[in-house]
């Protein structure tokens, strides 16, 4: 069972844009409330302007109220496309202003029907008619809310490209400290040492390609770089090929990528803490052969899912080393993708530990 590290919402709302949402609504209203009551002295002979004024108010609080709903209805949708939001609230503009014309032609009724006149149409016409007179309001609300939605987006999403660099450059001088470590190096070298004197030269030279080939990715690297899944993996096949100089039959490897999911977008070195706190924690402490799984598949819904398991001994000595690293990748995906990207990780059945990342459709 693999617990879920609390992941984020996709662009939350701050309160300062929820502020603006409340005050731009009760402003345009109340201006809708001026406009019309002034518009009611101006027909001041057709019919008298006082008794219209609490029908009327209830009407617009009434109006506000629905564009609150709306605000409900349309928040789900914030982080799609303008394809895709603005016929929404075109329908929701539609609805709303049936609904406030529906309301107003009651409202009316019972407050004041001495002074409503006999309607000349049929009453579906007569709603129709009216409906059109209070959906350009919502219209125009829908306007204002798109308008303060994308400036936060915008905003949003600057935030997260900064806080996304900072997060990959910290990753990034995690591993390269990791790199120049001097047991690191010394076990590499050493491997290769004793593969040159024991006359096994192929071997030894693998093990140079390796160490060059690793080093060689994760120095070119940007810290913002976006790459493909395959050459997150191929990076990976070669640290693992340089840890296997030290623990030999203890650690192997296992890499299942489908042709779907290995062309997928993924942020650099994103897979290193995972793969070395499998090392750290499943092989190293186990004198029993470990197998270390990288598995990637992209389900129906679109996703691409990306496993890290091991069968070690188990999550007993994970919980002292693997906060920082864990806590890296789940903050990395969480500014890149927003909610959109889910991380899981946690113990097992039978034994060992499984790190689980799921990229959201968008991300390929």
């Amino acid at each position: 069972m693999i617990g879920e590290t609390p992941g984020g919402s996709v662009g939350p709302e701050s309160a300062t844009q929820r502020r603006a949402v409340v005050l731009f609504t009760a402003g345009l209203w109340a201006l809708i409330f001026v406009l019309f009551t002034l518009r009611s002295f101006a027909m001041a002979a057709d019919m008298p302007v006082w008794p219209q004024i609490l029908p009327r108010l209830i009407t617009c609080v009434g109006g506000a109220l629905i564009c609150l709903g709306m605000w409900l209805g349309l928040r789900p949708f914030a982080h799609r496309s303008l394809a895709v939001q603005l016929p929404l609230a075109f329908v929701a503009s539609l609805i709303g202003g049936t609904i406030d014309a529906l309301m107003s032609h009651y409202v009316a009724q019972a407050m004041m029907p001495e002074l409503i006149p006999e309607p000349k149409y049929p009453f579906l016409v007569y709603l129709f008619l009216n409906a059109q007179s209070y959906s350009w309001v919502f219209l125009t609300w829908c306007g204002l809310y798109l308008a303060v939605s994308y400036s936060h987006r915008l905003r949003d999403n600057e935030l997260r490209l900064l806080e996304t660099q900072a997060l990959a450059a910290d990753a990034q001088n995690r591993m390269l400290r990791y790199q120049i470590n001097p047991h690191f190096l010394f076990n590499t070298l050493n491997a290769i040492s004793s593969l040159v004197l024991l006359k096994q030269t192929d071997r030894a030279e693998q093990m140079l390609m390796a160490l060059s080939g690793f080093l060689r990715y994760s120095l070119a690297r940007a810290p913002d770089e976006l790459v493909p899944l395959r050459e997150e993996a191929e990076a990976q096949e070669e640290y693992l090929r340089i840890e296997q100089a030290r623990f030999g039959d203890r650690l192997n490897f296992v890499l299942r990528l489908t042709s779907e999911a290995a062309g997928v977008m993924t942020p650099s070195l994103i897979l290193q803490p995972l793969i070395e706190n499998a090392v750290k924690y499943a092989v190293a402490v186990s004198s029993a052969p470990v197998t270390v799984e990288l598995v990637a598949e992209r389900r129906q819904d679109g996703a691409v899912v990306i496993e890290v398991c091991d069968d070690g001994p188990g999550a007993e000595g994970l919980a002292r080393g693997l906060g920082v690293g864990l806590e890296n990748v789940r903050r990395r995906l969480e500014v890149a993708y927003g909610g959109r990207a889910l991380f899981e990780a946690g113990p097992r059945a039978p034994r060992g530990f499984c790190a689980r990342i799921v990229l959201p459709e968008e991300a390929s």
